[in-house]
């Protein structure tokens, strides 16, 4: 009798030990380039007032300037970023949102403010809004600014 309880609890410990093996590598499967979660980013939107020279339609975020289509100072009007992660990663985004990536020859208007952690998040979440036709949209509109800072005029969607 007791070897068949020792047995028993033997194989209950490595079925134990196995899933802990088994949950394991999932997690580093995931740290490893496996599918993996996207942060929420929204929150971090939204307490930075992005949303005041930017929309993301794809989120129901609106932009809440006062004139839709108007310009900032440099002659540039903000895109909506619903596809803005069809052309740029996590690591641009953020580098962009610090000021040390350009999109032609302007970099963001305004420098990030919040924590290492909030900009990853915000760059993660950014990175996976990939409507095609919103990047389209977003590469016309780059290529529109270029264009009027070159001629010194400010563009317009």
């Amino acid at each position: 009798m007791k070897r068949i309880v020792t047995a028993v609890a033997l194989t209950c410990g490595l079925f134990a030990l196995s899933g802990i093996a088994v949950s394991h590598h999932a997690e580093s499967s995931e740290a490893a380039g496996g599918v993996a979660k996207v942060p929420d980013g929204k929150p971090v939107f939204v307490k930075y007032k992005c949303s005041s020279c930017h929309s993301i339609e794809a989120q129901g975020i609106k932009k809440k300037g006062l004139v839709e289509d108007a310009a900032d100072a440099s002659g540039s009007v903000a895109p909506d970023l619903s596809g803005v992660g069809v052309a740029r990663n996590t690591a641009w985004i953020a580098a962009f949102l610090q000021k040390k990536e350009k999109i032609g020859e302007r970099l963001h208007v305004k420098k990030f403010r919040g924590t290492d952690a909030e900009l990853q998040k915000l760059a993660g979440w950014l990175a996976s809004l990939k409507d095609d036709a919103a990047a389209k949209k977003m590469k016309a509109l780059e290529e529109k600014n270029e264009a009027a800072l070159k001629a010194g005029t400010k563009s317009l969607k």
